[in-house]
């Protein structure tokens, strides 16, 4: 399997944010041992993080290029245009910023020692309410019941990421810009 890593341009064919030379320098940087594992399934777990990075976030802006653009719509999320960081600088619409990498290494390295996490199936009327073992009995908190309940949280990602997640509201309010 040969992967098509997003270069800046808004490819209408690419499947991954980042390289498997990109995940295995981070992982190498890290500590994380992914010596278990063939470049195969690498590419394969690239390709899942890149899945959910793509289509489980709203993100600020717009996508570079997006539907009825001439040269066709760009297959993944990013780049995007008009996105602004935590500091108030608006990001360069023609690269992946480094935090949407870093994220997606990291989703990639836990999907590889967890195939499919990020995409659990989840049907809400088998979720257990309560057990019981002998006089013994758990309740479960039932406050979330909806697929993203079900989820991973990786703190690291949310953390990596938050910055450019929308917040709500309109995507064309005015916000300020440093310059």
């Amino acid at each position: 399997m040969a992967i098509v890593v997003e270069d800046g341009t808004g490819l209408t064919n690419a499947d991954a944010l980042i390289s498997v030379d990109y995940l295995e320098s981070y992982c190498d940087a890290r500590g994380k041992d992914y010596s278990s594992y063939t470049t195969a399934q690498e590419e394969q777990a690239i390709v899942r993080a890149t899945d959910f990075m793509s289509e489980s976030y709203t993100w600020q802006g717009f996508k570079l290029k997006e539907r009825g653009h001439a040269d066709g719509e760009q297959s993944l999320a990013w780049p995007r245009q008009y996105v602004i960081d935590r500091n108030g600088y608006s990001l360069a619409s023609d690269s992946v910023p480094s935090e949407v990498q870093k994220a997606t290494a990291e989703l990639a390295f836990y999907e590889l020692g967890n195939v499919g996490a990020l995409q659990p199936v989840y049907t809400p009327s088998e979720r257990v309410r309560m057990e019981k073992f002998g006089p013994v009995s758990f309740e479960y908190d039932m406050s979330r019941t909806d697929a993203d309940a079900v989820r991973p949280v990786l703190l690291a990602v949310r953390d990596l990421i938050g910055q450019f997640i929308a917040t709500g509201g309109s995507r064309l309010a005015g916000r300020a810009v440093r310059g």
